[in-house]
């Protein structure tokens, strides 16, 4: 008799954690989401930091002429290829936290080095 009460409490038990399931979905899934883009966000700039160095004397380049990309942008690419570095590493060691950004939001911006093509400004 006894394993009947517990056969029928543990069947009850699992029905209302199924039960239970639905309402939480939606925040878990939105959790999920957040975290796993904040881990692939933080391995991707781990990766690409070094384009840094490229995309700053690029855009200084472009922006002010060869001889300012070439001091200016490459002192700027250095600053930010560490930057970028530190916040690929931090994203990776807490993407299971939305903090220290509230919602999972990304450390520096632009969020990636090189968006659509071309780099991100």
């Amino acid at each position: 008799m006894s394993r009947r009460v517990l056969g029928g409490a543990l069947a009850a038990g699992i029905m209302a954690m199924g039960l239970g399931l639905p309402s939480s979905a939606h925040a878990d899934e939105a959790y999920r989401n957040g975290s796993a883009r904040k881990l692939g966000r933080g391995l991707a700039n781990v990766v690409s930091a070094p384009l840094e160095l490229l995309r700053e004397t690029s855009l200084v380049s472009q922006k002010d002429g060869g001889l300012a990309g070439m001091t200016i942008g490459v002192v700027r690419g250095v600053m930010s290829t560490v930057i970028r570095e530190g916040a690929g590493i931090a994203e990776v060691l807490t993407f299971y936290m939305p903090a220290p950004v509230a919602d999972f939001q990304p450390l520096v911006k632009p969020e990636f080095v090189f968006v659509n093509g071309n780099w991100a400004e």
